[in-house]
């Protein structure tokens, strides 16, 4: 090959690394970004706008909720103080045709009572008071007189008070003008918002109580709700009458019709060319409507610029992202480039070239490479000789294992037969030594770390019979296990230690009688065995303590036979095996573990 073919081939091999350097930049790093973006404009549009929906309601919920502490806390507690006055004389006085001194006396104090602290307020202008009588007499609260309803100056209430007598409501509200008077045809007029409550004297419907309160009072008390920018708030009485509007353009051109109509809690609304967003809460005890009505453009103006916001982010990390990927896609083929031509060099036997200045980049992991395998044929070398040494040890720690058990057994042997010439025949002692002696036996002889259950049983029963005599018949063990499963293969050495723990951290602490119970059984695939004893338990934060520690990679100077127990099980069967300890102070412990076939 030719070098201007070799020039060209080359030139070729580096435009297809760059492209494809640059896609595996680039297109990792599009696809979240992408996604990123997507759920971040999903996000806004739905709960930001949730958000703003929700505290839309929230602001009707507080509206109404005051208003309703109004009435009932302002209102009503008054209302129940004057209804409490109301007697059955007090309502024939109503139908007397001639009013006594002794009448007129009742009506006065009847009067000082509508005027006194606990029931006359600012906000209210008037009270009236109607009980059935035929005459159409009320007292009202300017006048300390009956008064005829014919020459009264408000008698719209009457009407509202007949008509709503029928229904089972015992307290109700309107909007009114009243005419207060004319003056060459110029009517002047106040307006009210009336709360009814009926009264009982002698049957049910006797009459009604009156508070008019101030229209203006009400509007100052529900001007303090703070609105966003072109909000409005109206209240909606249930005649369609408007109680309270705040912030209602006249441009709006609302119709309370349209809006009663419907009763969705969000509905939009179109006016005009302009769309509304309309939230509605309902106040079941007074009938009212709380409107919000915002336009759209205003309510969701923030998640909408939020949502540009987000875009431009994204259209920026792109046009970041792609430069960045082109510029690190052209330094990875000039890296390229400068391994080629070394190889060149070398292949052709020419002077090597310069290596660059720095070297985290593909040519300084090319040396890094070379350098790490130097480095590792070193390793080898002394991981060679580090294994031949733990060679040695190991075979000088097998050969004085094979003297330990002889020196042992010879030992014991000599205390056993020492003990009976003591005595001149076998004893306690001679047992104790027996069963050590089975028990070292069981332990060191034998290289298979796997045994009969059987075994296991009857070495752990020289174990328990050592105990007794140690601790004089203060603890029994009862064994629950059938005979069918001796023959299954179990770790050695597994009950022991549990045993061992029961009664040191268990029994001995109780310094009373104690049992302990063994149970094994046969599972589907495993071999259950629990060690239950009935001795003072393990505190609730000591047995959280004990457990953390289970898994733990340090010695532990307690319970050292519950940890090595759980290694080994985790060691042999994995991670899901090891033991389960259950306890509750003064009660017992139990501690299960699996060992599957």
């Amino acid at each position: 090959m030719g070098v201007k073919e070799w020039r060209m081939d080359k030139r070729k091999m580096y435009h297809a690394f760059f492209i494809k350097n640059l896609a595996t930049f680039l297109i990792p790093m599009m696809i979240p970004v992408f996604i990123l973006g997507t759920l971040t404009t999903i996000i806004i549009q739905q709960y930001v706008k949730e958000e703003i929906d929700t505290n839309n309601i929230n602001l009707l919920k507080h509206s109404e909720e005051k208003v309703r502490l109004f009435f009932d806390e302002q209102v009503l507690m008054n209302m129940h103080l004057v209804a409490r006055e109301m007697d059955v004389p007090l309502k024939n006085l109503f139908q007397k045709e001639h009013i006594t001194a002794e009448d007129q006396e009742r009506l006065s104090k009847l009067h000082k009572l509508l005027h006194s602290p606990a029931i006359s307020r600012s906000y209210i202008d008037s009270i009236y008071i109607y009980l059935k009588n035929d005459k159409q007499r009320i007292f009202t609260s300017a006048d300390e007189h009956l008064v005829e309803l014919q020459d009264f100056h408000d008698r719209t209430w009457f009407d509202t008070f007949l008509e709503n007598n029928k229904g089972k409501a015992l307290v109700w509200s309107e909007p009114r003008a009243v005419t207060r008077y004319e003056v060459e045809n110029r009517v002047t007029s106040s307006k009210f918002i009336s709360v009814y409550k009926k009264l009982a004297v002698s049957d049910n419907d006797d009459g009604v109580i009156v508070f008019n309160i101030k229209h203006d009072y009400i509007e100052y008390y529900l001007s303090e709700f703070s609105l966003l920018k072109d909000q409005s708030l109206l209240i909606v009485d249930k005649n369609q009458e408007v109680i309270f509007r705040k912030n209602v353009r006249d441009y709006l051109n609302l119709n309370v019709s349209e809006l009663m109509a419907n009763h969705s809690s969000f509905f939009p609304l179109k006016i005009g060319e302009e769309s509304y967003i309309v939230s509605m809460h309902s106040s079941e005890k007074y009938g009212w409507r709380f409107y919000s009505i915002v336009p759209e453009y205003s309510l969701y103006g923030l998640p909408r610029q939020l949502s540009i916001l987000a875009l431009s982010m994204l259209i920026l990390s792109l046009l970041g992202g792609t430069a960045l990927a082109y510029q690190l896609s052209k330094n990875n083929r000039q890296n390229i480039k400068s391994i080629l031509n070394l190889f060149h060099a070398a292949e052709k036997g020419l002077p090597l070239p310069p290596l660059p200045e720095r070297g985290n980049d593909v040519y300084s992991f090319i040396v890094q490479v070379t350098l790490k395998n130097f480095i590792e044929q070193n390793y080898l070398k002394i991981q060679l000789s580090e294994q031949e040494y733990k060679a040695q040890a190991m075979e000088l720690s097998a050969l004085q294992s094979q003297l330990n058990p002889h020196f042992l057994f010879n030992t014991l042997e000599t205390i056993y037969w020492k003990a009976a010439s003591l005595t001149g025949r076998p004893n306690v002692l001679n047992q104790m030594v027996e069963n050590l002696a089975d028990i070292l036996r069981y332990s060191l002889e034998g290289e298979s770390k796997w045994v009969k259950l059987q075994d296991e049983v009857t070495y752990t029963l020289s174990y328990i019979e050592i105990q007794k005599v140690r601790y004089k018949d203060t603890f029994d063990v009862v064994w629950k296990m059938d005979e069918s499963i001796s023959e299954i293969r179990v770790l050695k050495l597994i009950l022991q230690p549990l045993i061992e723990n029961s009664l040191y951290h268990g029994i001995k602490e109780k310094q009373s009688y104690g049992i302990i119970k063994i149970k094994i059984r046969a599972l589907q695939d495993s071999l259950a065995i629990q060690v239950i004893d009935h001795g003072v338990g393990i505190p609730k934060d000591k047995l959280l303590l004990i457990r953390e520690k289970l898994d733990g990679s340090l010695d532990q100077s307690k319970h050292i036979g519950l940890f090595n127990t759980h290694r080994r099980l985790k060691l042999a069967f994995g991670d899901e095996y090891g033991l389960r300890i259950k306890s509750k102070a003064g009660w017992g412990t139990v501690i299960s573990l699996r060992i599957p076939y």
